[in-house]
């Protein structure tokens, strides 16, 4: 929690002073105030395969929760670009990339597109491993990249704007299945 903080203060200073930082620093913070680790910790509490050695396996960031926290950032500031541009937040993925690099935002785009892709390779690859950690474990980090997954693809921020795809996902899943 400590951590995220230090996160979000960061975020903050760097939208009051204008500052753009480079894409390594984004994407490094960036993780970490997109709270997927702290999801994923979180979703681990109260179920039998959470061992010390689980936990462990949470802390050291494995390749597979690094890689969930890359496609969740990079899904998010795909879709929430335009929007936190007009909002004027000087600090998205896409203008540190556009500025780091000198490319277009288009050129930003399709690099972005291939970060994610390359994020789910890994978390394909790391899924099949399972490296000693309970299957249970590792589907829920692998879940955690499908539900993001649904929320940003297309890049439409579902979960800013909830009510036109996400609703009746969740009204079929927890209403009408219910029903039968």
């Amino acid at each position: 929690m400590k951590e995220l903080a230090r996160g979000y203060n960061t975020e903050a200073k760097w939208f009051a002073e204008g500052h753009v930082p480079s894409f390594a620093d984004y994407m490094a913070n960036g993780c970490i105030t997109s709270t997927y680790n702290v999801i994923t910790t979180a979703s681990y509490l109260g179920m039998d395969s959470a061992t010390k050695e689980a936990f462990g396996w949470v802390k050291k960031q494995h390749k597979l929760q690094v890689a969930t926290a890359i496609l969740g950032r990079i899904m998010n500031d795909t879709a929430s670009y335009k929007f936190e541009k007009i909002r004027g937040q000087p600090a998205t993925g896409i203008e540190c990339y556009m500025n780091e690099y000198g490319v277009s935002e288009e050129e930003a785009l399709k690099e972005f597109s291939n970060i994610a892709e390359n994020a789910w390779k890994d978390i394909n690859e790391e899924f099949v491993k399972k490296d000693g950690i309970s299957m249970e474990i590792i589907k829920m980090v692998v879940n955690l990249a499908r539900v993001t997954y649904v929320v940003y693809k297309h890049n439409q921020d579902k979960y800013t704007h909830p009510e036109k795809v996400l609703k009746p996902h969740i009204i079929r899943l927890l209403v009408d299945y219910f029903k039968f």
